[in-house]
């Protein structure tokens, strides 16, 4: 049962949660795949119920084990290292971190995040990703260590003069540093052992595999981005890079973009599913079922019959 994209809607989560542990007792399913982007709800009208999603989520790990599975998506990203995110006015990270530290759950909810993996492939010949193929995906995102990546930051931290960095990043964002590191960050002030953290997420993601190979795995726009043309080579080499050492992939589901329906055919070998927030409208959302050790061969042989609904 793959379900994408729930943003902080409790609502959707939970009749997604229950009819995943429904099904299951009755035997009809074996898994539930959510695929990121559990985090940041978009609407300001409604509450945003992000965190008791996610620690639900690892409860349910808890209790299901590896039936339950659960992959990285964008949103997540920004809170392992450090950075905002924003689309338009709107500034994701800064209440996420707010009650990462008033409820203290960050030592349970960050390293959630870091070993969410990025793609789920099965015998049947179905990827399942968060965000859709990039240009450059291969053994090195395959074996993407957040860590590694935050030690090399910290080691270049340690060669540079703090002081300095501070006030280069305040005069390059207009405010105070230690005003940036409380709003962004929710840190107490300059003996937060997170006070740099603003610095280390800055120096990372200067690293060029940061820029060339992450970021476009988890904010590719697909066709939009590349045209349908271009994404559609992009997308033969990733299934290709994906088929190594294992059963030939043939199909990626993502989510991560619009949709009107809960579902959209990108090409006939990319579905883009639409469980809550990116489903127009919302009640459209759909999930998809389907048997993961019984071949697929395209798009439409994937969808014939196996989308629900729990609105």
């Amino acid at each position: 049962m793959v379900v994408t994209d729930l943003h902080g809607d409790w609502d959707a989560y939970q009749r997604y949660r229950d009819r995943f542990i429904d099904l299951q007792a009755k035997g009809q399913i074996d898994f539930l795949i959510l695929t990121g982007d559990l985090i940041h709800r978009y609407s300001l009208r409604r509450p945003d119920q992000s965190l008791e999603i996610v620690l639900d989520v690892i409860a349910l790990q808890e209790k299901f084990g590896e039936a339950v599975i659960c992959l990285s998506g964008n949103h997540e990203l920004p809170h392992i290292y450090g950075i905002s995110l924003a689309k338009g006015r709107r500034i994701f990270t800064p209440q996420f971190e707010e009650i990462l530290t008033t409820s203290q759950t960050r030592e349970v909810v960050i390293p959630f995040f870091h070993s969410l993996p990025f793609y789920l492939r099965t015998k049947a010949g179905v990827t399942i990703t968060h965000a859709g193929a990039s240009p450059n995906q291969g053994p090195d995102l395959y074996h993407w260590d957040h860590q590694e990546l935050l030690s090399w930051s910290d080691t270049a931290l340690e060669k540079g003069n703090l002081e300095f960095l501070r006030n280069s990043y305040a005069s390059r964002h207009q405010l105070p540093y230690e005003v940036l590191a409380k709003g962004y960050l929710s840190v107490s002030g300059p003996d937060d052992p997170r006070y740099n953290d603003l610095l280390r997420g800055f120096v990372a993601t200067t690293n060029a595999s940061f820029d060339r190979i992450l970021w476009p795995a988890l904010f590719t726009r697909c066709e939009e981005e590349y045209g349908a043309a271009k994404y559609s080579s992009i997308l033969e080499k990733a299934l290709l890079d994906l088929s190594n050492d294992f059963h030939r992939q043939r199909v990626l589901v993502a989510g991560h973009m619009d949709t009107e329906g809960g579902y959209q055919v990108v090409s006939k070998y990319h579905v883009r599913l639409s469980s809550g927030r990116h489903a127009h409208p919302r009640e459209a959302g759909r999930y998809l079922v389907f048997d993961a050790a019984t071949p697929i061969n395209n798009a439409r042989d994937l969808l014939d019959g196996r989308l629900g609904t729990v609105f």
